[in-house]
């Protein structure tokens, strides 16, 4: 599955690369341009200059949950344009904002308490350090999920935050490689290609694809209480999805009308 889900992530994004470079520009110009007077005005009002950096990493987070769902449209071989960004904003927003203060909160939270336990000289503070880092790194793991789960799945905001956690440890390979390679990498060859491939969008849509897939493997335990995830039939299961997908060859990606 892993590798259906980098083919087709990769193929989807080549082939709307206009979609992709316009939302990843779009989330670019939402970010950096508000971020540039927020750190002259917390230099003269420390406060105004917090205000306005949360402001602004809202917006940022309300574009991304518009650019995941429109990714989510892409990973179900549709097409999108200008016409469905209200929606996309629409559907996603509340969401979002919900994600960005929880995510806020537990951040000032965690920061504390890291702080708090600095303070112990024993290996009790290391202890209890090392535990908050890695329920960080866990938390870092299933946010990841959060705008697929959105997209994708039903029910309310803190039902989908209990998905993202059950669909990262269920998941913990796929999550783990996932948080430590694929979304570094994204992000490094963001700014290689001017910030217009891969970065934000390509993220959301990598995501989306996985969840997709996914699916497969629950709606078929769902038929299958019985069953273990050994005898999960993967080859049965994306054998559509494979046809789909296809197989390209670099010739063929650039020039599709000599094939």
């Amino acid at each position: 599955m892993f590798i259906l889900t980098l083919k087709k992530s990769f193929f989807d994004a080549w082939d709307n690369l206009g979609i992709i470079i316009m939302a990843n520009l779009s989330l670019l110009f939402i970010t950096v341009p508000g971020l540039i007077p927020v750190f002259k005005l917390m230099e003269r009002h420390r406060a105004a200059g917090w205000f306005s950096l949360a402001s602004v990493l809202v917006a940022a987070v309300i574009a991304l949950g518009t650019v995941s769902s429109l990714m989510s449209e892409l990973a179900d071989y549709r097409r999108v344009s200008w016409r469905d960004i209200p929606a996309a904003a629409g559907r996603t927003w509340l969401a979002s904002l919900g994600f960005v203060f929880t995510a806020g909160g537990y951040i000032m939270i965690n920061s504390l308490g890291i702080s708090y336990y600095s303070m112990f000289n024993n290996l009790f503070g290391v202890a209890a350090k090392a535990l908050l880092i890695w329920i960080s790194f866990g938390i870092y793991l299933a946010s990841l999920w959060f705008f697929a789960v959105r997209n994708r799945l039903s029910g309310g905001f803190f039902k989908s935050l209990k998905k993202c956690v059950l669909l990262m440890i269920d998941n913990t390979g796929f999550s783990l490689f996932s948080g430590l390679v694929i979304i570094p990498l994204q992000l490094l060859l963001w700014p290689l290609t001017a910030f217009a491939a891969f970065g934000p969008a390509g993220i959301q849509l990598y995501y989306n694809t996985a969840l997709r897939l996914l699916m497969y493997k629950y709606d078929w335990l769902e038929e299958h209480p019985q069953a273990k995830k050994r005898d999960i039939p993967w080859d049965e299961l994306l054998v559509d999805e494979k046809e789909r997908v296809g197989t390209r060859t670099l010739k063929g990606m650039i020039f599709p009308w000599k094939e």
